[in-house]
């Protein structure tokens, strides 16, 4: 079992309050001074901490989620997605058309995340270049970062006797139809196969932002406080005060003592509250331009479950190992789709079954023979995703609705996915559409050209997502984007943002990797402009 580093004592929580407020005579509200405030601890917060940190910078960093360790992860789902996930493993859109999963603890997303690492291929980066003027985003451009993010979070390919059932029904079926599946790269030390990723690792295997980077931000004199949400940023002249107020854990009684308000002065703000939290943060702050909340990309995701005559476990082992990529790139556009598959849990699979009462029921009892096949879209092929985050009357509101074009390419995903589980010798599929009200049998000689006739009308087809991203997009205009090339929000000085908000296209793979690489190159060219940045010369 990987040991928990002995930095991470420091991290100020809850039951720490009663200390600091004698300490330091605190009545409800505690004040602080620092030279940079970082808000929220997931791959991006986490990274510009540790970075900023260690070029001698005076770093505060708070967390809204609580901090937790293996002594306090469970396999219990209820209490795992309360406590590890924001709104509970489900943020829903307005219209209900679709649901999201968000970390929202010490660590963030990288704490529940799947482990899949992958950097956006060339097509994407030179969008990024042509359209925003992202400049050498390509990934020879970046590889020193990307190097250096993949040895710290212990990056590697998925060994051979790791490939669970449920990832080898890509490889099998993949092979079967002359596709080209790979073998996926994670980020762990010592990793056995538990299948508790999504949950928290339970032996500190999965190298998250709480095990690497947050302790290398304590180390260099970062000071990390958990339980506390940011709920506004204010300007005056050289001087950001951010104000944040304590939020309990969802199953364990706050202490008597707590720290009720948090207000911190500092020269330099950096706002890594992801994609969702940070335009609302944003927005009831009063900053930044129309393009905070817009574009907000989130690979939509829907799920063929397929039913096989033999175990498949989905839960067990490494979840994520293999990825079909044919997709990705439909007539030469740079946009299309990838299938992954996912280690869906009872209760995350139940809900995404299409069918209820008797009918789920009877479903769910073949659990143990579903394999969770998932299709994963690069949003945006229409120029602009149709999604949003709106602060509106006292409460963060998110919108989304499928274009045209990212329509068919999820539809042309399940085909594929749907031919993809038959070649691996799936008997029956459970498809994503309401009006489909059984699990359909299928063999050698099923067709599915079907599938691409269905309709993308909100409520129509399932649509989830693990991927939040771009709401508060980077471009070398504030016509095109929200925030500077140095990620710095257009008409403010000193606020930056710095987590997956910034990207100005779908990324096309998942975004830990990219997240903390690009966040890493922005933080360590922030870090080298100190003296000009506090005005110190």
């Amino acid at each position: 079992m990987g040991g928990i580093p002995a930095a991470n004592d420091q991290i100020i929580t809850p039951n720490k309050h009663a200390e600091i407020i004698q300490k330091e005579g605190i009545k409800d509200t505690w004040k602080l001074k620092t030279e940079a405030v970082v808000i929220g601890s997931g791959a991006g917060g986490a990274v510009v901490a540790a970075t900023l940190a260690k070029a001698g910078w005076k770093v505060i960093l708070i967390e809204e989620g609580s901090y937790f360790t293996p002594a306090k992860f469970t396999g219990d789902e209820f209490i795992s997605q309360s406590r590890l996930y924001r709104d509970a493993g489900f943020i829903i859109t307005e219209e209900q058309t679709l649901s999201i999963l968000q970390g929202k603890t010490v660590g963030g997303s990288t704490t529940v995340n799947w482990q899949t690492s992958l950097y956006p291929p060339d097509y994407v980066t030179n969008e990024w270049d042509k359209r925003f003027g992202w400049k050498n985003y390509g990934r020879q451009e970046m590889d020193a970062f990307v190097s250096e993010v993949h040895e710290r979070i212990g990056v590697h390919e998925v060994p051979p006797n790791l490939i669970n059932a449920n990832n080898n029904t890509l490889m099998k079926g993949g092979r079967a139809l002359g596709l080209h599946p790979e073998v996926l790269k994670n980020n762990n030390r010592g990793c056995i196969g538990l299948g508790r990723c999504g949950l928290g690792c339970p032996i500190n295997a999965k190298q998250s932002a709480f095990l690497t980077w947050i302790p290398d931000a304590i180390e260099a004199g970062a000071t990390v406080i958990s339980n506390m949400r940011a709920q506004y940023i204010k300007e005056d002249g050289n001087i950001k005060t951010v104000v944040a107020e304590f939020t309990p854990d969802a199953y364990e009684k706050a202490p008597n003592k707590i720290i009720e308000k948090l207000v911190i002065d500092a020269q330099v703000v950096i706002v890594s509250a992801g994609a969702i939290e940070g335009p609302a943060l944003l927005q009831r702050s009063g900053l930044g331009n129309d393009w905070v909340g817009r574009n907000l990309k989130v690979h939509p995701t829907s799920v063929n479950f397929a039913i096989f005559d033999d175990k498949i476990n989905m839960f067990s082992g490494p979840p994520q190992s293999a990825v079909i990529k044919d997709g990705h790139n439909q007539d030469n556009t740079g946009y299309g789709y990838w299938l992954e598959v996912a280690p869906f849990r009872p209760t995350l699979a139940s809900s995404l079954v299409p069918y209820y009462g008797q009918k789920q029921f009877d479903v769910m009892k073949k659990y143990p023979n579903m394999s969770g096949g998932i299709v994963l879209v690069r949003d945006g092929a229409d120029g602009e995703a149709n999604a949003s985050v709106k602060w509106s009357l006292g409460r963060r509101k998110v919108y989304f609705e499928l274009t045209p074009t990212d329509g068919k390419n999820l539809l042309k995903g399940l085909k594929s996915l749907a031919e993809v589980q038959v070649a691996a010798g799936a008997k029956a599929i459970v498809f994503p559409f309401p009006d489909v009200t059984d699990p359909i049998p299928v063999d050698k000689n099923s067709k599915f050209d079907w599938i691409l006739d269905k309709s993308i009308e909100p409520g129509k087809v399932l649509v989830g997502s693990a991927h939040p991203h771009g709401s508060i997009q980077a471009a070398d205009s504030p016509e095109r984007g929200a925030v500077d090339m140095n990620f710095q929000l257009y008409g403010h000085k000193n606020i930056f943002v710095m987590d997956a908000s910034v990207y100005p296209t779908g990324l096309s793979v998942n975004p830990q990797i990219t997240t903390m690489s690009v966040n890493l190159r922005a933080a360590r060219a922030l870090a080298a402009r100190k003296a000009e940045v506090l005005g110190n010369k």
